[in-house]
């Protein structure tokens, strides 16, 4: 009787590769989570090619999921901690603030635009 598939190293591999690409917002979480696909991916396709397993495909995908979570994860992590101002798209030439006042800002005018209140 031959032995059982050996199938959970693919299964974690894509398990984990649609993880850490929901979460990239999270993106240490999704970085390790993106690493740990790949790895287990590439452990469970080499099973594959063996015969020791049946899934190559969910080992695949779960390696391209796992890239997919590690790439973002690192856009996440130069939009959020690299990039200046926490986004990178702050206006230091703005004429009222940084952005970040929690005070409304309402320029005055000198000239009433309305008729007869000049």
């Amino acid at each position: 009787m031959p032995p059982e598939p050996s199938n959970g190293m693919g299964i974690a591999s894509l398990s984990l590769g649609i993880i850490g690409a929901v979460l990239f917002c999270l993106w240490p979480l999704a970085i390790v989570l993106g690493a740990l696909a790949l790895i287990f991916g590439v452990i469970g396709h080499g099973k594959a090619r063996r015969g020791e397993a049946t899934n190559p495909g969910q080992a695949l995908a779960g390696m391209i999921c796992g890239a997919v979570g590690i790439a973002l994860g690192l856009l996440a992590l130069l939009y959020f901690v690299v990039l200046p101002e926490g986004g990178g798209g702050a206006d230091n030439d703005a004429p009222f603030g940084d952005g970040h006042s929690t005070s409304l800002v309402v320029p005055h005018t000198a000239h009433d635009p309305r008729p007869g209140h000049d």
